[in-house]
């Protein structure tokens, strides 16, 4: 790479990247934070606009307006019937009437005349160019907003005469004793402004959240928390038809193409590593519930059977067992019934549609799985399983929960950790794959699940069905070691 490269390296780093938070990052987490807490959004809005709302009912104050309109001139002072309604005398009254208004001669004489200790709102408003004014009284009390208005259209004139002359008001209109209150209760402001208050408050909580969750995002980062290869790296991807809540499947058709190129990459890194340590039982765990370990182990196992091997997987999770509805089946009789003595192994092997594939189910939910684990008779079941088949896939509960994996790691002769792309903190990966270690078991690489990240055949692989189809659809498998 020419130094040029590297700049423009170090450049989109930059870009992305402040103080060492990587902001591209940030804000994919703190999106998939705001669709995972939606709910959190819908209890904000309602309590936010339900408070506002009550203080809107419990502030509210109906406000009455009493309102008149008339000219106001000054009289003449060698003619007093003569009027003056040049612009000059009109655009005069327009800057003094507001003064006048405002006065505390006015309002003492209209306080003194009512006998009241305060004034309501007084205003005034002019039509341009004219002597037209109108005026308005605004009180909570309807009768006191007009008795306060005809107190001022009688006191204006004489407190005017000592500021432009003798003053002549003519009344045009008037609205009489206000029946109505002009303000209403504004519930929708208070909704709007409810809804803004708890988006505001979601988002930030979401971000902050996103910050602090430490996920792993992409294969860098998984290989930073476990010091581990990655053997595989298995696409997010939705069921089709009418189960979209199915396991995805390999070579499940078209749709699921480019999930199997990923399950078949997988298939020749793991069957690589166990072939030169010599191993036959493999045991598939993650750190935590939801990763996604179950369908890693079933799509390895079609996977391995597909290339001829024969293979046993068994559901070894007996507290909540899920191979048996990854092929569509009903959990029977399986390894509970078995450990108890009721059966023998021979009993339990069920051979699915796909050749070479043998399954055994979980049998009866356990309470007591480790207890069962840790008995004789399962050692003795998986070192007769290692005399008829060519490799046996143990799915197991989490690791880093349940003491059911350690009880099968001593078992076992490697382990195969799943991770769930920006699910699982850091600190509980490593917690399970320290479960494995202490039980002495190698630990043959992670596999990244449910990644929207860069395809390792060029491409990304996105989400939905079609796009996988396109991103591997020309691409070879690659050739096997």
């Amino acid at each position: 790479m020419t130094e040029s490269e590297q700049g423009m390296d170090n450049n989109t780093t930059n870009e992305v990247k402040i103080a060492g938070i990587d902001l591209r990052t940030l804000l994919g987490d703190g999106f998939r934070m705001l669709r995972r807490t939606v709910a959190l959004f819908a209890a904000l809005a309602v309590v936010c606009t339900g408070a506002l709302c009550l203080r809107v009912y419990r502030s509210y104050r109906p406000m009455y307006r009493a309102s008149a309109t008339f000219t106001v001139y000054v009289t003449n002072a060698l003619q007093s019937e003569i009027r003056s309604y040049n612009t000059a005398t009109a655009e005069q009254m327009a800057k003094t009437f507001p003064y006048i208004l405002t006065s505390g001669a006015l309002n003492e004489s209209v306080m003194r005349d009512l006998g009241i200790s305060a004034m309501p709102a007084v205003s005034a408003s002019v039509l341009n160019n004219t002597n037209i004014f109108t005026l308005t009284v605004t009180s909570g009390d309807p009768q006191l907003a007009y008795d306060v208005l005809g107190a001022v259209i009688e006191h204006y004139p004489d407190v005017a005469e000592f500021v432009v002359g003798p003053t002549v008001m003519n009344l045009l209109d008037e609205s009489g004793v206000p029946q109505e209150p002009f303000n209403q209760r504004d519930y929708r402001a208070a909704v709007k402004q409810g809804v803004l208050i708890s988006a505001l408050i979601w988002a930030a909580a979401a971000f902050a959240l996103a910050s602090l969750r430490s996920t792993v995002h992409n294969e860098e980062e998984l290989r930073e928390v476990l010091s581990l290869r990655t053997l595989g790296v298995l696409p997010a991807v939705r069921g089709v038809g009418k189960d979209r809540g199915a396991r995805p499947r390999f070579d499940g058709g078209a749709e699921y193409s480019g999930f199997s190129e990923s399950v078949r990459l997988l298939r020749m890194r793991t069957e690589k590593e166990m072939r030169e340590r010599g191993m036959k039982v493999l045991l598939v765990s993650s750190a935590t519930s939801g990763e996604g370990k179950t369908t890693v182990a079933i799509n390895l196992a079609m996977a391995l059977a597909a290339k001829g091997r024969r293979v046993l997987l068994a559901d070894c999770d007996l507290r909540n067992p899920s191979v048996a509805g990854g092929f569509g089946m009903e959990n029977s009789t399986g390894l509970v019934e078995c450990l108890n003595g009721k059966v023998t192994y021979q009993d339990i092997l069920r051979p699915a549609e796909q050749e070479n594939l043998y399954l055994v189910f979980a049998g009866q939910p356990s309470d007591n799985a480790s207890e069962l684990l840790a008995k004789p008779e399962c050692r003795n079941f998986i070192e007769a399983c290692r005399k008829v088949f060519d490799y046996v896939i143990l799915d197991t509960p989490p690791a880093a929960l349940l003491a059911d994996a350690s009880e099968l790691a001593v078992l076992a002769d490697g382990a195969l950790m799943t991770v769930r792309q920006n699910y699982a903190s850091r600190a509980q990966i490593m917690e399970g794959a320290q479960v494995l270690s202490d039980s002495r078991l190698p630990i043959l690489g992670s596999v990244l699940n449910y990644a929207a990240s860069r395809s390792p055949y060029g491409g990304y692989y996105g989400y939905g069905y079609g796009g996988y189809g396109r991103a591997y659809g020309e691409k070879k498998e690659p050739a096997e070691n």
